[in-house]
C-alpha cells in the first residue's frame, strides 16, 4: 500500500468515526442510527484505490475503541461491558464493507438508481446483522413485537441515506465532468487557433516557394540572355543567383511539406463555419475584456457550410474581427452576415469603429501598410493582418472589398465560388 493510499484510508477511517457520533436512537435501545455509513460509503466511491474490507475493519476497530473509551471516559460503566456494548455497533462497518467488496456495486458507475437500491439494502442487510449480534451478545431484542414495522423503518432508512451518497457522489461527478469538457473544449479552441496561426505560416511559405521557382526561372533567363551577349561574368552570377534560390526553394518546400503533416489533425476536418466563427467570437469577445472593451457581436448566418479547409476561415475571420476590435476605442459593434447569392457565398463583417481615413482605403492591403499605433510599447503594428486575408481570398479565387467611413465604421464583404470552399463541391483552383 502506498502513501497516497495510506492516507486516503486513513481519513476515510477518521471522517466515518467522527460522522458516526452523530446519531438517534430510533428504538429507545443501545442501537443507533448515524452518519458514519454515509461518509464511508462517499469515501469508497470516490476514493477507488483504497483496500474496502480492510478500511472497514479498521473503521470498526476505530469505531469500537473510541465508543468504549468514551464510555469509560465519561460514565460509570466498566471497560468489558463497554467493549461487549459496542461490538455489534462498530462490526456494522466491516459487514458492509464485506458486502462492498464482494458485490458488484462499485462497478455501477453510470446506474445511480440501481447503485442506490443495492446499497441502501446492503445498509439494511447490515442493520439486521448488528440486531443479530446485539441479541446474540446482549440479550438484546431491540424490535421488540412490531417486527415488520421496525424492519420497514430500517429498509427505509437505509434507503434514503444511500440514495442520499449516491446523489451527492453523481452530483459531484457530473460536475466534474463538466469541468473536464470545459477544459478539454478550452484546450481544443487553443489548438484550433494555434494551428490556425501555423497555417497561415505555411499559406506564406507556399507562397515564398511559388515566388523562388518563378524568380528561379528569371533568374535562369537573364543568365542566357547574358551568356548570349558574351557578359560570362555576369551570367556566372545570375546562373550562382538561379542555383542557390532552387535550393532555398527546396528548403521551403520540405518545411511546407513537414507542417503540412502536422496540421493534418482529424479534430478539424468536422468543424462548420458557425463552429469557426462561434470560436473566433468567442477568443475576441475574451480580447475585449482584456483590453477594457464592452463590444457586442451578432451574427447573422443564413446559410452554414463545412468549409474544405477551416483553418484559412479561422484566420480570415480572426484577422478581420481583430481589426475591428482594434477599431473600436471603447464600446461598439461587430456584425458577421454569412449569405448566398446563385453559386457563391457572401460574408460580410461590419464594425461601427473608427472607419478607415479614404486616403488609405487604397493601401490596407499592402504588406506592411498599418496606422495602429500600439500604445503600450509605441510602435505601429506590422501591418501584415489584411495583407494575408487578402492572399487567403485569392487563393479560393474570390475578392475582398472593404468600404468605410471615418467615425462611423468599416465594412469587408467577401465573395467566394460555393464550389471553391465546401467540403464535397467540385472545386476550381
Amino acid at each position: 500500500m502506498n502513501k497516497k493510499v495510506l492516507k486516503d484510508v486513513l481519513l476515510v477511517v477518521i471522517f466515518t468515526v467522527f460522522a458516526a457520533q452523530l446519531r438517534v436512537h430510533p428504538f429507545d435501545t443501545t442501537f443507533r442510527i448515524g452518519l458514519g455509513v454515509i461518509v464511508f460509503a462517499m469515501g469508497c466511491l470516490y476514493k477507488k484505490d483504497i483496500p474496502v474490507l480492510w478500511t472497514g475493519v479498521l473503521v470498526s476497530l476505530a469505531i469500537l475503541g473510541f465508543r468504549t473509551g468514551m464510555s469509560v471516559w465519561g460514565g460509570d460503566i466498566a471497560l468489558s461491558s463497554a467493549f461487549l456494548t459496542h461490538i455489534p455497533g462498530s462490526l456494522y462497518y466491516a459487514f458492509f464493507a464485506a458486502l462492498l467488496k464482494y458485490s458488484k456495486v462499485l462497478s455501477l458507475e453510470h446506474q445511480p438508481i440501481q447503485r442506490g437500491i443495492v446499497l441502501g439494502f446492503m445498509d439494511f442487510t447490515s442493520n439486521v446483522f448488528e440486531i443479530m449480534l446485539r441479541f446474540l451478545l446482549l440479550q438484546e431484542w431491540i424490535v421488540g413485537d412490531s417486527i415488520g414495522m421496525h424492519l420497514l423503518s430500517l429498509l427505509i432508512i437505509g434507503m434514503l441515506r444511500m440514495f442520499l451518497v449516491t446523489g451527492l457522489y453523481s452530483t459531484t461527478q457530473n460536475q466534474r465532468l463538466r469541468l473536464m469538457q470545459r477544459a478539454e473544449n478550452k484546450k481544443l479552441e487553443e489548438l484550433v487557433l494555434l494551428t490556425s496561426s501555423l497555417q497561415a505560416e505555411v499559406f506564406y511559405l507556399q507562397k515564398s516557394a511559388q515566388d523562388m521557382d518563378r524568380l528561379t526561372k528569371e533568374s535562369y533567363e537573364i543568365y542566357k540572355s547574358l551568356m548570349e551577349k558574351k557578359e560570362r561574368l555576369l551570367g556566372r552570377k545570375a546562373l550562382e543567383i538561379s542555383r542557390m534560390m532552387h535550393e532555398v526553394k527546396h528548403d521551403y518546400t520540405r518545411i511546407n511539406t513537414g507542417l503540412k503533416k502536422l496540421l493534418k489533425t482529424p479534430e478539424h476536418t468536422d468543424y462548420t463555419f458557425s463552429e469557426v466563427l462561434d470560436l473566433s467570437i468567442k477568443v475576441h469577445q475574451n480580447y475585449s475584456v482584456d483590453t477594457d472593451k464592452h463590444i457586442h457581436f451578432t451574427r447573422d448566418l443564413q446559410v452554414d457550410f463545412a468549409p474544405k479547409d477551416p483553418l484559412v476561415w479561422t484566420s480570415i475571420l480572426n484577422n478581420i474581427i481583430a481589426n475591428g476590435v482594434e477599431a473600436i476605442p471603447r464600446r461598439g459593434n461587430i456584425h458577421i452576415e454569412l449569405y448566398e447569392e446563385e453559386k457563391e457565398l457572401i460574408l460580410k463583417i461590419l464594425d461601427n469603429g473608427r472607419g478607415i481615413d479614404p486616403k488609405d482605403s487604397k493601401h490596407i492591403f499592402i504588406p506592411g501598410f498599418s496606422n495602429k499605433l500600439d500604445e503600450a510599447s509605441g510602435c505601429y503594428s506590422n501591418g501584415l493582418g489584411l495583407s494575408h486575408v487578402e492572399n487567403l481570398v485569392e487563393f479560393f479565387n474570390g475578392s475582398i472589398e472593404v468600404s468605410s467611413e471615418k467615425e462611423k465604421g468599416t465594412t469587408f464583404l467577401i465573395q467566394v465560388a460555393k464550389n471553391n470552399v465546401i467540403r464535397g463541391e467540385n472545386s476550381e483552383l
